[in-house]
């Protein structure tokens, strides 16, 4: 029998707890479970539903404009190449009718306007001097004088016109709304110094596109708004009559609305906004501009059956606005149509 040492047990017992461990090493291992996202399905989107319900429809012509003088008028010398000699009024004077506002220098023509005017009463009183001493024989004389007197009082009324032609005088009372005549500038015939209106008769002058004022006749309806006031009713008074060589801003320009009141404390110049009421229509189906689909020359809708299915009707449109579309044909109150 074989005595083991105490050196020996340690040795062995060494061993067995290394094959130990290194056994429990090699063991499998549980697998680790993967762990799958969950993946939400997208949501359709879904097209909004209009019911065809109804209602009235207007059709409308918009613009921009402002207040205008119904009376409003440029001015402006009539002669040619000549400097400004004085200046009385300036921008936003009152004035009356026939006052002066500027004038022309104009050199020695009132002093030859004086001595034609002396001229001819002279000659008045030769012509009717010899009228008196009248007979048969100096019959010659007398038309020499009368014709004389004719040629002078015509020299006379050029002469009062070209000194006229010098001073720039107020066409009505009213009130200058723009005046750019300076003193020592030369000016040329018809070009535009200033401007005059009667400020108490204001009118609502508007600019539309030629394609809407086609559609336009005067006695239409009409809103004018206006920031310090809100909307004010009126109709259409007048559409635009442009003429060549017109100035931009003139009144001649705009479309003028004839508002049922027109209220206090506005201003020449404050500016509005108008719709113009083209078409309108009581009591028709409606949907909405969104709903109508067109194909070609075919306009139709998509309408929602029972149980959520939905078929394509062709449909017959009449007034269309901005934001809906009258069914003539095709619809009944109560359907409803999906949207694109």
């Amino acid at each position: 029998m074989v005595l083991f040492s105490r050196h020996n047990i340690k040795l062995l017992l060494t061993v067995i707890l290394l094959v130990t461990v290194t056994g429990c090493g090699l063991l499998p291992q549980e697998e680790e479970k993967e762990i799958v996202p969950i993946i939400n399905k997208p949501r359709i989107a879904q097209k909004p539903e209009y019911p065809v319900k109804k209602g009235s429809i207007e059709v409308k012509a918009n613009g921009s404009g402002k207040l205008l003088s119904q009376q409003e008028e440029d001015l402006f010398f009539t002669s040619d190449n000549q400097r400004i000699k004085e200046v009385y009024v300036k921008s936003g004077d009152a004035v009356t009718r026939g006052q002066l506002l500027a004038e022309l220098d104009s050199g020695d023509l009132e002093a030859q306007l004086r001595r034609k005017e002396i001229d001819v009463a002279k000659a008045e009183l030769d012509m009717k001097d010899t009228l008196r001493q009248a007979d048969e024989e100096n019959e010659v004389i007398v038309q020499k004088e009368m014709l004389n007197f004719e040629l002078l009082q015509d020299e006379l009324i050029r002469l009062q016109e070209s000194v006229a032609a010098t001073r720039l005088t107020a066409p009505y009372d009213g009130t200058i709304v723009s005046f750019s005549a300076k003193e020592g500038v030369s000016i040329k015939a018809y070009s535009k110094v200033g401007a005059i209106a009667d400020l108490s008769q204001l009118t609502v002058a508007a600019t539309l596109s030629q394609s809407d004022l086609n559609n336009i006749v005067p006695g239409m309806e009409a809103v004018v708004s206006i920031n310090t006031v809100g909307e004010l009713k009126g109709t259409v008074d007048r559409l635009p009559n442009v003429t060549e060589g017109s100035n931009n801003d003139s009144i001649d320009n705009y479309l003028l609305v004839e508002l049922d009141a027109m209220p206090e404390g506005l201003s020449r110049g404050t500016p509005l906004t108008v719709s113009i009421i083209i078409e309108r229509k009581e009591n028709v189906l409606l949907i909405p501009v969104a709903a109508l689909r067109s194909q070609n020359s075919r306009n139709y809708v998509i309408v929602a059956e029972d149980y959520g299915v939905k078929g394509e009707v062709d449909v017959e449109v009449g007034i269309v606005s901005t934001t809906e579309v009258e069914i003539v044909k095709g619809l009944t109150e109560g359907q409803k149509v999906a949207g694109k």
